[in-house]
Protein backbone atom coordinates (compact mmCIF):
# COMPACT_ATOMS: atom_id res chain seq x y z
CA UNK A 1 0.00 0.00 0.00
CA UNK A 2 1.63 3.12 -1.13
CA UNK A 3 0.07 6.79 -0.68
CA UNK A 4 0.85 10.57 0.96
CA UNK A 5 -2.13 12.34 2.36
CA UNK A 6 -2.71 14.95 5.48
CA UNK A 7 -2.43 13.35 9.01
CA UNK A 8 -5.27 14.17 11.71
CA UNK A 9 -3.06 17.13 12.91
CA UNK A 10 -3.47 18.50 9.12
CA UNK A 11 0.14 18.32 8.34
CA UNK A 12 0.85 16.83 5.53
CA UNK A 13 1.99 13.17 5.37
CA UNK A 14 5.09 12.33 3.65
CA UNK A 15 4.56 9.56 1.05
CA UNK A 16 5.02 6.00 2.44
CA UNK A 17 4.71 2.31 1.82
CA UNK A 18 3.09 -0.33 3.79
CA UNK A 19 3.87 -3.60 3.13
CA UNK A 20 4.61 -7.30 5.09
CA UNK A 21 7.70 -7.96 5.48
CA UNK A 22 8.92 -11.08 3.74
CA UNK A 23 13.14 -10.88 2.87
CA UNK A 24 15.26 -11.27 5.54
CA UNK A 25 16.28 -7.93 5.31
CA UNK A 26 12.68 -6.38 5.53
CA UNK A 27 12.10 -8.11 8.87
CA UNK A 28 15.53 -6.63 10.03
CA UNK A 29 14.67 -3.16 9.74
CA UNK A 30 11.29 -4.27 11.56
CA UNK A 31 13.68 -5.44 14.41
CA UNK A 32 15.87 -2.14 14.10
CA UNK A 33 12.63 0.36 14.53
CA UNK A 34 11.72 -1.67 17.44
CA UNK A 35 15.59 -2.03 19.08
CA UNK A 36 15.44 1.71 18.79
CA UNK A 37 11.89 2.96 20.12
CA UNK A 38 11.75 0.31 22.77
CA UNK A 39 15.35 -0.40 23.82
CA UNK A 40 16.94 2.80 23.20
CA UNK A 41 14.60 5.18 24.35
CA UNK A 42 12.31 3.54 26.08
CA UNK A 43 15.11 1.45 28.37
CA UNK A 44 13.40 -1.72 28.07
CA UNK A 45 15.52 -4.57 27.96
CA UNK A 46 17.11 -5.26 24.59
CA UNK A 47 17.55 -9.18 25.08
CA UNK A 48 13.53 -9.66 25.54
CA UNK A 49 12.82 -7.52 22.32
CA UNK A 50 13.10 -10.32 19.99
CA UNK A 51 11.24 -12.81 21.38
CA UNK A 52 9.45 -16.19 20.78
CA UNK A 53 6.90 -14.91 18.95
CA UNK A 54 8.56 -13.38 15.84
CA UNK A 55 9.32 -16.66 13.86
CA UNK A 56 5.79 -16.85 13.17
CA UNK A 57 4.66 -13.29 13.01
CA UNK A 58 3.37 -11.31 10.61
CA UNK A 59 5.99 -8.13 10.18
CA UNK A 60 4.77 -4.97 8.41
CA UNK A 61 7.34 -2.50 7.65
CA UNK A 62 6.12 1.24 6.88
CA UNK A 63 8.87 3.19 4.56
CA UNK A 64 9.68 6.73 3.26
CA UNK A 65 11.15 7.37 -0.10
CA UNK A 66 14.24 9.52 0.68
CA UNK A 67 17.21 10.66 -1.79
CA UNK A 68 19.31 8.06 -2.54
CA UNK A 69 23.55 8.68 -1.35
CA UNK A 70 24.91 10.01 -4.57
CA UNK A 71 27.03 7.12 -6.43
CA UNK A 72 30.86 6.92 -6.96
CA UNK A 73 30.35 8.20 -10.30
CA UNK A 74 28.97 11.18 -9.41
CA UNK A 75 31.75 12.14 -7.09
CA UNK A 76 33.85 12.97 -10.38
CA UNK A 77 33.85 16.49 -10.70
CA UNK A 78 31.94 16.19 -14.38
CA UNK A 79 29.22 18.48 -15.28
CA UNK A 80 26.01 16.02 -15.75
CA UNK A 81 24.91 16.31 -19.62
CA UNK A 82 21.54 15.76 -20.96
CA UNK A 83 22.25 12.06 -21.91
CA UNK A 84 24.08 11.89 -18.57
CA UNK A 85 22.20 13.42 -15.92
CA UNK A 86 23.25 13.43 -12.42
CA UNK A 87 22.02 11.13 -9.58
CA UNK A 88 19.20 14.39 -8.29
CA UNK A 89 18.44 15.25 -11.81
CA UNK A 90 17.27 11.62 -12.09
CA UNK A 91 15.58 11.59 -8.87
CA UNK A 92 16.83 8.29 -7.65
CA UNK A 93 15.53 7.36 -3.75
CA UNK A 94 15.95 4.82 -1.50
CA UNK A 95 13.21 3.70 1.22
CA UNK A 96 13.97 4.36 4.75
CA UNK A 97 12.12 2.24 6.94
CA UNK A 98 9.92 4.94 9.47
CA UNK A 99 7.78 2.11 11.38
CA UNK A 100 6.55 -1.10 11.77
CA UNK A 101 3.60 -3.06 14.03
CA UNK A 102 3.57 -6.98 14.50
CA UNK A 103 0.52 -9.49 14.38
CA UNK A 104 1.11 -12.71 16.06
CA UNK A 105 -1.87 -14.98 14.88
CA UNK A 106 -2.05 -17.95 17.26
CA UNK A 107 -2.73 -15.08 19.67
CA UNK A 108 -4.53 -12.68 17.52
CA UNK A 109 -2.70 -9.62 19.05
CA UNK A 110 -1.23 -6.53 18.37
CA UNK A 111 2.16 -6.32 19.29
CA UNK A 112 5.54 -4.21 18.76
CA UNK A 113 3.94 -0.85 17.45
CA UNK A 114 6.94 1.85 16.85
CA UNK A 115 7.13 4.73 14.48
CA UNK A 116 10.65 6.26 14.34
CA UNK A 117 10.82 9.61 16.59
CA UNK A 118 10.96 12.14 13.27
CA UNK A 119 8.35 10.91 11.81
CA UNK A 120 5.56 10.83 14.76
CA UNK A 121 4.09 14.37 14.12
CA UNK A 122 2.30 12.58 11.11
CA UNK A 123 -0.25 9.85 12.37
CA UNK A 124 1.59 6.79 10.99
CA UNK A 125 0.41 5.08 13.92
CA UNK A 126 -2.79 4.62 12.59
CA UNK A 127 -1.77 3.86 9.30
CA UNK A 128 0.67 1.00 10.73
CA UNK A 129 -2.58 -0.28 12.78
CA UNK A 130 -5.41 0.66 9.72
CA UNK A 131 -3.16 -1.50 7.80
CA UNK A 132 -2.87 -4.43 9.87
CA UNK A 133 -6.76 -4.71 10.25
CA UNK A 134 -7.07 -4.83 6.50
CA UNK A 135 -4.79 -7.45 6.17
CA UNK A 136 -6.46 -9.29 9.15
CA UNK A 137 -10.01 -9.30 7.58
CA UNK A 138 -8.76 -9.67 3.87
CA UNK A 139 -6.35 -12.82 5.15
CA UNK A 140 -9.06 -14.07 7.78
CA UNK A 141 -9.45 -17.36 5.58
CA UNK A 142 -5.49 -18.04 6.11
CA UNK A 143 -6.14 -17.87 9.88
CA UNK A 144 -6.49 -19.55 12.96
CA UNK A 145 -10.48 -19.99 12.94
CA UNK A 146 -10.33 -20.44 16.71
CA UNK A 147 -9.78 -16.85 16.27
CA UNK A 148 -13.32 -16.33 14.48
CA UNK A 149 -16.08 -15.63 17.28
CA UNK A 150 -19.86 -15.43 16.41
CA UNK A 151 -20.80 -11.88 17.59
CA UNK A 152 -25.11 -11.35 17.14
CA UNK A 153 -25.22 -11.34 12.91
CA UNK A 154 -21.62 -11.06 12.31
CA UNK A 155 -18.55 -13.16 12.34
CA UNK A 156 -15.40 -11.07 13.68
CA UNK A 157 -11.84 -11.71 15.01
CA UNK A 158 -10.68 -10.46 17.91
CA UNK A 159 -7.61 -8.69 18.03
CA UNK A 160 -5.53 -8.18 21.37
CA UNK A 161 -3.50 -5.63 22.58
CA UNK A 162 -0.93 -4.59 25.71
CA UNK A 163 -1.17 -1.17 25.90
CA UNK A 164 1.02 0.86 28.02
CA UNK A 165 -0.78 3.42 30.34
CA UNK A 166 0.11 7.04 28.22
CA UNK A 167 -0.85 5.28 24.77
CA UNK A 168 -4.20 4.12 25.86
CA UNK A 169 -6.29 7.54 24.33
CA UNK A 170 -4.32 6.44 20.72
CA UNK A 171 -6.06 3.08 20.64
CA UNK A 172 -9.57 4.28 22.22
CA UNK A 173 -9.39 6.29 19.12
CA UNK A 174 -8.36 3.48 16.84
CA UNK A 175 -11.83 1.61 18.58
CA UNK A 176 -10.14 -0.98 21.05
CA UNK A 177 -11.26 -1.05 24.17
CA UNK A 178 -10.11 -2.30 27.73
CA UNK A 179 -10.67 -5.93 28.65
CA UNK A 180 -9.24 -6.01 32.56
CA UNK A 181 -7.14 -4.09 35.34
CA UNK A 182 -4.42 -2.64 35.11
CA UNK A 183 -1.22 -5.03 34.98
CA UNK A 184 2.66 -4.79 35.34
CA UNK A 185 4.43 -6.12 31.83
CA UNK A 186 8.28 -6.09 31.60
CA UNK A 187 8.42 -3.34 34.26
CA UNK A 188 5.75 -0.39 32.62
CA UNK A 189 1.96 -0.42 33.80
CA UNK A 190 -0.29 -1.85 31.22
CA UNK A 191 -3.94 -2.54 30.41
CA UNK A 192 -5.75 -5.63 27.61
CA UNK A 193 -7.58 -3.69 25.20
CA UNK A 194 -9.63 -5.30 22.46
CA UNK A 195 -10.66 -4.93 19.01
CA UNK A 196 -13.22 -6.64 16.73
CA UNK A 197 -12.79 -7.16 13.23
CA UNK A 198 -16.32 -7.67 11.54
CA UNK A 199 -15.44 -9.98 8.92
CA UNK A 200 -18.73 -11.30 6.77
CA UNK A 201 -23.04 -12.76 8.22
CA UNK A 202 -23.35 -15.97 9.36
CA UNK A 203 -24.64 -17.15 6.22
CA UNK A 204 -21.57 -16.47 4.38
Amino acid sequence: MSSSSFSSTGKVRPPFTLKVALTKDEIQACYDIRIEVFSVEQGFPLETEIDEHDPTSIHFLLTTPIPSPPSEQTLIPNPPSKSHPSELEKGQTTEKPIGTIRYVPSLSKLTRLAVDQEYRQYGFGKVLVDGMHKWIAANRGELNQSKIVEKGEKRVIKVKCHSQIPVIPFYAMMGYVSEGPEFDEEGGESWCLAYLIHTSKKAD
